[in-house]
């Protein structure tokens, strides 16, 4: 809800109030879908990926990369490491990877 206006109420012998007026509940996506930002053909296909989303699948999915983080190697029991070491490690693509990420409605 974004607030739509605000009033400032004073009586004799009182405190001031402030009454706020609230416009009507919008999600983000409506709200951009109000405006000119994008066009609407963009519009129509995110319009149309919660119909495309399997909830079931997402969820899935994300406990199987949080099984597979978590089935990472740690750290060895009684030997001392430098985590400054490990960190500063330039990570370098793996053969056929590319570092670049583009993100596109196509």
């Amino acid at each position: 809800m974004r607030l739509k206006e605000k009033t400032f109420i004073r009586k004799e012998g009182e405190t001031a109030r402030i009454k706020r007026r609230y416009g009507v509940t919008q999600t983000p996506f409506d709200r951009l879908s109000a405006t000119d930002a994008i066009s609407d053909e963009d519009r129509d296909k995110l319009q149309s990926l919660p119909d495309q989303t399997n909830p079931r699948r997402l969820h899935q999915n994300i406990y199987r990369l949080i099984d597979d983080l978590l089935n990472l190697p740690g750290a060895t029991p009684d030997i001392t490491e430098d985590i400054y070491q490990t960190l500063s490690t330039p990570i370098s693509p793996q053969k056929g990877e590319d570092t670049l990420v583009t993100l596109s409605f196509d």
